[in-house]
């Protein structure tokens, strides 16, 4: 187990996939929260700040970039990675979620291991760990 209270917040509106990280970061011990939809991510920024978030490109209602734009304009990325994950791994897609503020990028699939090996360096990266 990981000696770790971090919180990690996942937008994903695949259910099997964000259940399966889900699984995979609570049996580390770490605290995760599941936003529903943009307006709850949005929510839960607004109470607390996650270290971490796993935010999908393709979002019922929006674009999961375009919200990414929209949480740095407050000013909430400053003690909060973002991992976009997306099946879209255009360098164009890649590009446009760094200049949107993501640490790091993932394409789907991916094998959980490489996911958990992202945000371990991201919380070591910020002290989290």
């Amino acid at each position: 187990m990981e000696d770790s209270t971090a919180t990690i917040l996942i937008l994903e509106p695949d259910d099997a996939l964000r259940e399966t990280i889900t699984l995979a970061l609570r049996g580390l011990d770490y605290r995760v929260i599941i936003a529903s939809d943009w307006m709850d991510a949005l929510s839960f920024f607004q109470q607390q700040r996650p270290q971490v978030m796993l935010l999908a490109v393709l979002l019922p209602q929006m674009h999961g970039i375009d919200l990414l734009r929209f949480i740095k304009t407050q000013g909430w990325l400053e003690h909060t990675a973002v991992i976009v994950v997306s099946a879209l791994g255009y360098p164009e897609i890649i590009q446009k979620a760094t200049a949107a503020g993501a640490k790091d990028f993932l394409v789907k699939p991916f094998d959980v291991e490489v996911l958990i090996g992202k945000v371990r360096k991201l919380l070591a990266e910020m002290g989290s760990i």
